[in-house]
């Protein structure tokens, strides 16, 4: 590997990844299957390709094309040597709006694509659900299609043309060719013609064949697309790249064919008690020609009203249906899609089908249950325990006036082989992605998953439909190819992997000679868990190993557009630095598959490093992956192996050391953090880089200032109390302040609990056992607040998130963890239940003209930003919420010397522009203390939180 290494160093410009850790987060996609790959190569250019291929050639080792990681079938793991395309060759090279055509890397992600074409009106159709991270050559390459493809198809329906290196190194360009084009090609005697010559050969051997035996359901992606080649003369070798799963060549370059946007939408959700019920409704919405008919089952529905992202968008299902049909309509008059849903719901209470039927127009209600369809898939894989629904059969897309027998046959087989299972997706096009919930730790659902394979193949079979509908065949469905299409076309298929890949270096086994479908299993009957201790109960995980196996790679936390998580994968693009690659080198490490250093190695320490403990992926990942808390149980690991350092131990201790330094000494203290020298000393003795100036302490202390002069002001008929956390207690006490008059013009006594440190530093930077034991005597001095039934409100969030998040599952005392979590709340969110019930009888004046909003990460994480718009909304003109992610700061993150780049680079992908675009009349929100510091360190401006922008007055007030 070293020689190798040294080999590709020379020629590559790119990235080059061989070490153990990098190589184990790349033996995974979304599939149940993990190989380690031989290199991993992220080409910065064609140039690059053109080199990591020809030491491919040249040392024997296959190579396997890669985008996102978001195959179901284990097209993208493989001995290879890994071209991932995503980080670097991703641009939108060319837009033809007339033509409507687009050029563009295969690492482009679909989604960013089509943000940069919403300005012309077009959009690339096909849609998966893992749009927003999947690649547009990965969709190419497996010939994705996605919710609307009973109107736009797969994508072997809109590319038109394709540069392409074959192994041997020669380059290729197809496009569509009349007859006399492709026999000109056919004629020439170097590689591009022996390739037109002999496939034009093969398709007019095996016309008939092809004809008779490729599946007539429009969803069919199994094998190679000969189907494309015999009911026209106009051939187009781009469209048999399409779909070959990177076996055929390597994608270079894509034209996509775009399609105009829809002027105005609408969807219907219409619900049932009973599942087949809903599948037999099917038929009679066809008619009514909608653009999508999508199928939730009851397991993911009550996921959805579950999940922490998602439980905010569920406002649209009605009662407990058994599953829900998500019905689209796209037309050119809002009448239109309005008047076709109507219709159809008319005709189905004539048929008798269905209970409730909510129709939604375009916007945000619409976007909700969009939001419940597409992490569907996630959420049923990060179903807790080992038991997993698992993808193997759900594939299938059978012609839809079979599609209700068929699905009834299938859920028969599972019972038949002890297993439930769940379901989803395209109900329009006969594919219903249904999932065997199997534990393949264990032998005897392995037989079970070969059993259900086999009974579920035959079923497909008889009912003439196809075996690989959207996710392809690759390691799990590849192994039947030679029984679905026959010996005749299967020849013909090993025919044309041997004329483009003679030496099968193209990612050898997926389509053709493949494994059995048991075969490099992620979690086999061998996979063990080593014994780990923890701080964290993980009680709503169900212990640490199985937070770590609740990721199951669909790669959310890839995607770059809307959102927080993951912040560093955004920054950077390196799958090391998302939250999937975290999880897969925990998983790795914890199952003793790189060594016995376990989760307590120095190369852990590096993967774990960039995670600015965001908590976005506790909410924004389907299946809730809480990456913070693990992050910090495996740093307590790490100290306990290899000590601190003298910047952790100043961390560890800045709550304790704000606490003596706040009041007479604050002066000298903040004159000296200013300094040159200081800094300077502190850079090289703690790695606090020296462009940082350390946050300024108060001159006398909040709870101080509250002392002497809250009795003037601080009455009222209701009580609250006020958290006194170490932010605005020892460094911005005028947040106190605003806190104590805005509570006192609603009506409420403040009652300050100055209890201590919520631990907060502690928590993010891994100091568990000292944050418990710290914590244990905050949380007492809670309890005699919480004992009285009084709400403890709190101004930062991320004490707000240690008091009600992380401190609750430190602790064993579960009565004293519930109430922390029920009864401390975000000071917006407090105000604003109270608002909703009736109980405050004031309106909210502007202190400020107008405001824009950035959310702290854990805020949106956990409690969201709605509260405060919504107390905002009818008193401050002009309220914008910025849509940035993560600052950059994160604690102590963006301070330290080695992260202060990245830091600039987190906040400069958003926030700091937008900031920067900000009329004057414009105040900056920010309610997390280190957001605030980083604003106004990289912009200028000085941000306020939220208490200091408004004030209550009595409706019955007189202004």
């Amino acid at each position: 590997m070293e020689n190798l290494f040294f080999k590709l160093k020379n020629d590559i410009k790119g990235d080059i990844l061989i070490d153990e850790y990098s190589l184990g987060m790349y033996a995974t996609d979304a599939s149940i299957y993990q190989i380690k790959p031989i290199a991993v190569i992220l080409p910065k250019d064609a140039e690059d390709v053109k080199a990591a291929v020809c030491v491919a050639k040249k040392n024997n080792i296959t190579i396997l094309p890669r985008g996102a990681g978001t195959s179901l079938a284990g097209q993208t793991v493989g001995h290879s040597m890994i071209l991932d395309f995503s980080k670097y060759m991703n641009t939108l090279l060319e837009i033809n709006e007339q033509e409507k055509w687009v050029r563009v890397q295969p690492g482009m992600v679909r989604d960013d694509l089509n943000a940069e074409l919403k300005p012309y009106g077009l959009h690339l159709a096909p849609d998966p659900a893992t749009g927003s991270r999947a690649n547009v050559g990965g969709m190419v390459g497996n010939n994705s299609s996605g919710t609307k493809s009973i109107l736009y198809g797969k994508t072997v329906d809109h590319v038109l043309e394709a540069s392409v290196l074959l192994a041997d190194g020669t380059m290729l360009h197809f496009k569509n060719c009349s007859p006399q084009a492709f026999s000109a090609k056919a004629a020439q005697t170097n590689r591009e013609g022996e390739i037109y010559a002999s496939f034009k050969q093969l398709i007019d051997t095996h016309s008939e064949e092809i004809k008779h035996r490729f599946p007539k359901v429009m969803r069919r992606v199994g094998g190679y697309n000969l189907d494309e080649f015999v009911y026209t003369d106009q051939w187009n070798l781009s469209k048999l790249v399409c779909g070959s799963e990177g076996t055929l060549a390597t994608t270079l370059e894509l034209k996509m064919n775009l399609t105009p946007l829809p002027k105005h939408k609408s969807i219907c959700v219409v619900h049932f008690s009973e599942v087949l019920e809903a599948i037999a409704a099917v038929e009679y919405m066809l008619p009514f020609r909608p653009s999508a008919v999508e199928i939730l089952d009851k397991t993911v529905v009550d996921l959805s009203r579950e999940n922490l992202t998602t439980k905010h968008h569920c406002h649209f299902i009605e009662g407990n249906p058994a599953a829900i049909l998500i019905v689209e309509f796209y037309g050119d008059t809002m009448q239109d899609v309005m008047d076709r849903p109507e219709q159809m719901i008319a005709r189905l209470k004539e048929k008798g089908f269905g209970y409730a039927y909510p129709i939604f127009p375009e916007g945000e209600a619409y976007e909700d249950v969009w939001v419940i369809r597409k992490k569907g898939l996630g959420l049923m894989l990060g179903l807790k325990g080992n038991k997993k629904p698992l993808a193997f059969i759900e594939d299938a897309a059978i012609p839809s006036e079979h599609l209700p027998e068929y699905i009834d046959k299938v859920l028969k087989i599972c019972e038949k082989h002890g297993t439930k299972a769940a379901m989803y997706a395209h109900a329009s096009v006969g594919v219903i992605h249904v999932r065997p919930i199997l534990d393949l730790r264990l032998a005897e659902d392995i037989e079970r998953l070969k059993g259900i394979t086999d009974d579920t193949f035959e079923l497909v079979m008889e009912y003439k439909g196809s075996w690989s509908g959207e996710h392809g065949d690759g390691l799990v469905r590849s192994a039947y190819n030679k029984r679905f299409f026959g010996e005749t076309l299967y020849g013909a298929f090993l025919e044309i992997k041997k004329l483009f890949d003679p030496d099968n270096l193209m990612n050898p086994g997926k389509i053709v000679e493949a494994q059995t479908i048991e075969h490099n299993l992620r979690y086999g009957t061998a996979y063990k868990d080593q014994s780990i201790r923890t701080e964290y109960k993980y009680k709503a995980e169900e212990g640490f190993e199985s937070s770590v196996h609740m990721c199951t790679g669909v790669g959310e936390c890839r995607k770059l557009l809307g959102g927080t998580m993951c912040p560093s994968f955004k920054a950077t693009r390196d799958e090391e630095h998302s939250t999937r690659g975290r999880a897969n080198a925990l998983r790795m490490a914890m199952s003793g598959q790189f060594g016995e250093e376990g989760l307590s190695s120095k190369r852990l320490h590096e993967v774990m490093d960039l995670c600015l403990s965001c908590k976005a992926c506790k909410s924004e990942c389907p299946s809730n992956v809480d990456m913070a808390k693990m992050k910090s149980d495996t740093l307590q690991m790490y100290y306990d192996e290899h000590g601190i350092t003298f910047r952790d131990r100043l961390i560890r201790g800045s709550a304790k050391a704000a606490a003596n330094i706040s009041g007479w000494k604050a002066g000298a203290v903040n004159t000296v953090q200013r300094s040159g020298l200081f800094r300077f000393i502190l850079e090289l003795t703690a790695k606090i880089d020296k462009r940082r100036i350390m946050p300024e302490f108060a001159q006398q202390p909040f709870y101080k200032w509250f002392e002497k002069h809250a009795h003037k002001t601080n009455t009222g008929n209701k009580k609250v109390v006020l958290f006194a956390d170490t932010y605005l207690n020892y460094h911005e006490p005028r947040i106190g302040i605003s806190a104590l008059q805005l509570l006192n013009s609603c009506g409420y006594e403040v009652i300050l609990a100055n209890v201590g440190c919520c631990q907060r530093p502690k928590i993010s930077h891994g100091f568990l056992r000292d944050a418990k034991r710290d914590g244990l005597k905050t949380m007492s001095g809670l309890k005699t607040f919480l004992d009285k039934g009084l709400k403890v409100v709190v101004c930062e969030p991320s004490c707000a998130s240690a008091l009600n998040d992380d401190l609750p599952d430190l602790i064993a005392d579960q009565d004293m963890a519930d109430q922390l979590k029920n009864g401390v709340m975000m000071i917006d969110v407090f105000l604003a239940d109270e608002m909703e019930k009736g109980r405050l009888d004031v309106h909210f004046e502007p202190i400020s003209k107008a405001l824009a909003i950035h959310g702290h990460c854990h805020q949106k994480a956990l409690y969201g930003t709605n509260a405060m718009k919504a107390l905002l909304k009818d008193s401050v003109k002009g309220v914008q919420e910025i849509p940035s992610g993560c600052c950059g700061m994160a604690g102590s993150f963006g301070y330290e010397k080695e992260h202060y780049d990245l830091s600039k680079k987190i906040g400069g992908e958003v926030l700091f522009p937008a900031v920067e675009r900000l009329q004057e009349d414009h105040d900056i929100v920010a309610c997390g203390f280190s957001c605030r510091h980083q604003i106004q360190h990289f912009t200028k401006a000085r941000p306020i939180h939220f208490v200091e922008s408004i004030r209550a007055v009595k409706n019955n007030d007189i202004n």
